[in-house]
């Protein structure tokens, strides 16, 4: 049985989009021993520009919107098993279709309470908190996290963010951290803390591609 189409929406940033298709690329060779072109998954991703989300007067409905229209591109190009390659946008969500692989949901089996690193725009919706118990950064910390975010998104280099972000971490009285923004997620091959490190994007990409090729029952 051919493996289901799988659809990602990027764009939020666009970077990391393109890191979540390497990785199911990469884990399709590593788990399901694809080489040939055949043995390849069909994903389809839309790297959509979307409205200001990060500031305090997003236009919600209009990114909603933005979303929702996304979502239903890659249904209607044959995709069955979906992604949001953006912790934030999961905020923006008017309801949570069966189709798609929840980002955040994937922290929900954590048996310790975690510092999540995200934007403040997450935060504000406390988005991590409706799958687990968690808590976010004060203040002070937020304003860096959104910071080091910034400047990923800016294309800024990759070693200084990595080096100041696992000095924040290194920092942080909790001993489990989760980057809980996709750009954070672009840092993890980079990062030596001496905390615990968990990185939603990659469970995801793990359970997209096992989703595509033994698709439930």
């Amino acid at each position: 049985m051919k493996p289901k189409c799988i659809g990602i929406i990027g764009g939020a940033g666009p970077q990391a989009g393109v890191y979540l298709l390497e990785r199911l690329f990469t884990l399709a060779t590593e788990l399901y021993n694809c080489s040939r072109d055949a043995d390849f998954p069909k994903v389809i991703l839309i790297s959509f520009p979307f409205s200001e989300m990060l500031g305090p007067e997003s236009n919600d409905r209009q990114i909603s919107q933005e979303l929702s229209q996304s979502l239903a591109q890659l249904r209607s190009n044959g995709a069955s098993v979906l992604a949001i390659a953006c912790n934030t946008l999961h905020a923006f969500l008017e309801e949570e279709p069966s189709d798609l692989i929840n980002l955040p949901r994937m922290l929900c089996t954590l048996t310790t309470e975690p510092l999540i690193l995200c934007t403040s725009t997450s935060a504000r919706f406390g988005l991590h908190k409706r799958y687990l118990p968690c808590r976010y950064p004060a203040p002070p910390t937020q304003s860096k996290v959104d910071y080091l975010i910034d400047h990923v998104l800016a294309g800024q280099s990759k070693e200084k963010i990595s080096s100041d972000l696992t000095t924040l971490i290194n920092e942080q009285k909790e001993q489990t951290v989760v980057l809980g923004c996709t750009e954070l997620s672009l840092l993890s091959p980079r990062l030596s803390p001496t905390k615990k490190i968990i990185d939603p994007l990659e469970l995801l990409a793990q359970k997209l591609i096992t989703t595509s090729f033994h698709p439930p029952p």
